[in-house]
């Protein structure tokens, strides 16, 4: 029998586990449901000294998802880095009493508020450097559809990258990418401006309407076009065009049955055919972690 693939946050404390784990029981609900100590290893010597009553590993659930943890080498530095767990909620009021608790201690990065896909989102750091996103689902939507849950993610990275805008000072948004060789400015812009198109490419292969396959030189000058006509972009009509965008594709996956993502066209000379998940992942999902990843880097951020 094939045994079930799985993949589990693992969040290394570096000594603070055990204050983690009933932080996390208090503003949660966590239940631990795993716990072994370094002194109750088999093997004495993975126990460094002073580190007989650290956490080893553990797990706890949250709602319906298993967690792991450990103070891995105890070094007293956790550091989490380029993630974020992702809470969703019944309600509003549920969003805003776990938001609470989770910042005590900790910070706020984007306040609860209603956004143009979820009734209330958050997103903070709690008190050991954890990144948490608050959702709360809109009414109506099938929470196990695989359409939802790409649509989700686009959202939620969408949202981030509404976040690493409005960060960028004056000085930021004029440095040049060194991989597009744009501003930061023209990078952002380019990737809220294409938004729309892709979302009509994805109705358009979902459907089985004809699809005239664009060529890699085709692709190129109308690069080089944006970059000279919105060489001046602002940060305002940048976040503006960006969520408009996101609405839009958000919006175009949703009303996709998950039997439509197996659908293909070619999409592009010279390469294969691709499906309508591969194009949500590649041309929305992935392009947006591309740019807004090279501007991160740009920026030092």
């Amino acid at each position: 029998m094939t045994s079930a693939m799985q993949v589990q946050p693992y969040l290394f404390f570096e000594g603070r586990c055990q204050e983690a784990l009933e932080f996390y029981r208090r503003a949660l609900g966590a239940e631990v449901t795993a716990l072994m100590r370094f002194k109750e290893s088999p093997d004495p010597q993975m126990v460094q000294p002073g580190s007989e009553d650290k956490v080893m590993h553990a797990s706890f659930r949250v709602g319906e998802t298993t967690v792991l943890a450990s103070d891995g080498r105890c070094g007293g530095h956790p550091s989490f880095q380029g993630f974020a767990l992702s809470l969703t909620v019944a309600n509003e009021a549920e969003a805003d009493r776990l938001f609470g608790a989770l910042v005590e201690g900790g910070q706020v990065i984007m306040p609860l508020t209603t956004t143009f896909f979820s009734p209330r989102f958050g997103m903070a750091t709690d008190r050991f450097g954890v990144s948490w996103m608050v959702y709360v689902m809109p009414q109506g939507q099938a929470k196990g559809s695989r359409s939802e849950a790409l649509a989700r993610e686009l959202e939620a990275k969408a949202a981030e990258a509404v976040a690493t805008i409005e960060r960028l000072s004056d000085a930021d948004w004029k440095k040049v990418t060194p991989a597009e060789k744009w501003s930061v400015g023209v990078t952002a812009h380019h990737y809220a401006g294409v938004l729309e198109a892709i979302a009509g490419m994805i109705e358009t292969v979902a459907t089985g309407r004809p699809f005239e396959p664009f060529t890699p030189a085709l692709i190129d000058e109308m690069n080089a076009r944006h970059a000279r006509d919105h060489a001046g972009c602002t940060r305002a009509e940048t976040i503006a065009l960006l969520r408009k965008g996101t609405a839009v594709a958000a919006a175009t996956i949703r009303g996709l049955h998950d039997d439509q993502l197996t659908k293909s066209a070619q999409v592009m000379s010279g390469i294969p055919p691709m499906t309508v998940e591969q194009l949500i992942a590649g041309g929305l999902v992935a392009h947006l972690d591309e740019h807004f990843g090279s501007i991160r880097k740009t920026v030092g951020r």
